[in-house]
C-alpha cells in the first residue's frame, strides 16, 4: 500500500512539475534571454555570437536607448568595404511603415480622410468589381491590411534588362508577383473583416499619394518625409544607389546581385540606413509635429486590424502585445529577394528600439530583433521559444530525476527507520 502511495505521489509531483514548466515555457517566465549581462553592450556581444554561426554578407545593427543610438555593430563579407551608420540597405517591407507616415501627413493636412472610400480620390485607376462593397476599402483599412484584398503580394522587382510595369498595370496584375496569391489589387474578402497581408494595398496607397499630392511618389516622400527628418541616405529610386551609399546585396550562397527596381515602391522599394531609421524613430517620438502630430502618431501605433482576435497591425506598423493584450512594441520587418532581411522595432513609451539591416540571410535580422523584444519586454515568439527548447527539456528531465531521486531516498529512509 505504501508503495502504491509513493508511486501515485511521484506521478502527481511529476504532473505538477510538467504543468509548471509548460506554463513557464508558453508564458515566458522560464525562458532565458541571450543577453545575460542585461545591457545594450551585452546584447551586441550576444548578437555577434549568433553571427559567428550564421552566414551574412552585410549587416548593420543599431540599438536605440531613450530615442538616441547607443550601440552599433557592422559586419561585411567584403574586406575592402566600409560600413557605418549611413550605409544604405534595401529594407523591403519596412517601406510600408515609412510610406504610412507620408499617407498620414496628407491626413494631417486635411487632404485625406482615413474612413472615406479610397475610390473617392482615384482617377487613374479603379478597383475592379467584386462580390463585396468596394466602398468599404478605406485609407485606414489599406494602411492596416484589413481592406479585404487577397493578393498576398510580395514583389520580386525588375532587373535592368526587364521592362517595368506602370503602377496601374501592376495593380491590375503584378508581373513580378510570387507563386502564391492572386497578384491583383482586388477585394476578395469582406473589407474590415480581419488582418490579411497585402502588398497591393500599399501599391494603391502609392497611387493615392500621387493623385492627392499632385507629385510623383518619390518626390512627395523626399519633400515630406526624408528632407524634414534629415534622412539623407534614403531613397525609393535605384538611380540614387551611389549617392546614398547602397551596400552590396548578397545571396545566401555568398554571391552578389544588383538591386532590382520596383514599381510598387511604397510596398518594398525603400533603401535606407540605420541612422536614417533612427531619425524616423524620432518622428514617432513627436519631435517633428509638422511631419506628424502626436495624435496621429498615437493612432498609428494603436490596434487597427486583428487576426484571430489578437491585435496585429496599426496604421503602418506591426504590433507586439503583452499577455494583457496591451501594445508594448511597434515595428516592421522586411524580407525576400535572395536575400534581404531587415527589422525595426520601437517601444514608443521609452524610446528604446532596435534596427537590424542585412543582406545574405533570409531571417537573421528578424531573429535578432525578436530576441531584443524578449529581452526588453519578455514577449516571446517562436524564435525565442525554439532557442530555449533544449533548456526547457533539460529542466523538465532534471525535475523528473530529482522527484524520482527524492522518492527513492525517502523510501530508503523509511525502510531504515
Amino acid at each position: 500500500m505504501k508503495k502504491i502511495k509513493t508511486i501515485v505521489g511521484v506521478i502527481l509531483f511529476m504532473a505538477a512539475w510538467t504543468a509548471f514548466v509548460w506554463l513557464g515555457f508558453v508564458q515566458g517566465y522560464l525562458l532565458q534571454s541571450i543577453n545575460s549581462r542585461n545591457t545594450p553592450q551585452g546584447f551586441v556581444e550576444a548578437s555577434k555570437g549568433i553571427l559567428e554561426t550564421e552566414y551574412v554578407g552585410n549587416l548593420a545593427l543599431a540599438l536605440v536607448e531613450n530615442w538616441v543610438v547607443s550601440e552599433t555593430y557592422f559586419h561585411t563579407n567584403d574586406n575592402h568595404a566600409l560600413l557605418n551608420e549611413q550605409s544604405a540597405f534595401p529594407v523591403a517591407s519596412i517601406s510600408k511603415w515609412v510610406t504610412a507616415l507620408g499617407v498620414l501627413h496628407l491626413v494631417q493636412e486635411g487632404k485625406l480622410d482615413l474612413d472615406r472610400p479610397v475610390e473617392a480620390y482615384l482617377t487613374r485607376w479603379h478597383l475592379p468589381e467584386s462580390e463585396f462593397d468596394n466602398a468599404g476599402v478605406t485609407v485606414r483599412r489599406l494602411l492596416s491590411h484589413s481592406a479585404g484584398f487577397d493578393d498576398d503580394l510580395g514583389y520580386g522587382g525588375f532587373t535592368a534588362d526587364e521592362t517595368m510595369q506602370t503602377l496601374e498595370e501592376s495593380l491590375d496584375l503584378a508581373a513580378d508577383r510570387g507563386d502564391y496569391g492572386s497578384g491583383r489589387a482586388q477585394v476578395g474578402y469582406p473589407p474590415g473583416d480581419q488582418f490579411r497581408y497585402s502588398g497591393a494595398s500599399y501599391a494603391l496607397l502609392q497611387l493615392l499619394i500621387e493623385e492627392v499630392s499632385g507629385q510623383s511618389f518619390t518626390e512627395y516622400m523626399q519633400a515630406t518625409v526624408f528632407d524634414p527628418l534629415g534622412m539623407t541616405h534614403s531613397s525609393f529610386q535605384v538611380g540614387d544607389s551611389t549617392r546614398i551609399r547602397l551596400v552590396d546585396i548578397y545571396r545566401t550562397d555568398s554571391t552578389r546581385r544588383p538591386m532590382v527596381r520596383l514599381t510598387a515602391q511604397a510596398a518594398g522599394g525603400l533603401m535606407t540606413s540605420v541612422a536614417d531609421l533612427a531619425q524616423f524613430f524620432q518622428a514617432m517620438s513627436g519631435a517633428h509635429p509638422a511631419v506628424l502630430s502626436s495624435t496621429l502618431i498615437e493612432e498609428m501605433g494603436s490596434p487597427q486590424s486583428y487576426r484571430n482576435g489578437f491585435a496585429y497591425y496599426g496604421l503602418g506598423p506591426h504590433l507586439y502585445t503583452n499577455r494583457q493584450g496591451e501594445v508594448e512594441i511597434i515595428g516592421h520587418d522586411g524580407s525576400g529577394n535572395n536575400a534581404i532581411n531587415t527589422a525595426a522595432r520601437l517601444n514608443p513609451e521609452t524610446g528604446d528600439g532596435i534596427i537590424v539591416l542585412e543582406t545574405g540571410h533570409f531571417y537573421l535580422a528578424s531573429r535578432l530583433s525578436d530576441e531584443w523584444v524578449f529581452w526588453k519586454t519578455s514577449i516571446a515568439d517562436r524564435v525565442v521559444m525554439e532557442r530555449n527548447l533544449p533548456f526547457i527539456i533539460s529542466l523538465l528531465i532534471g525535475g523528473y530525476l530529482l522527484i524520482i531521486g527524492l522518492a527513492v531516498w525517502f523510501g530508503w529512509k523509511r525502510k531504515r527507520g
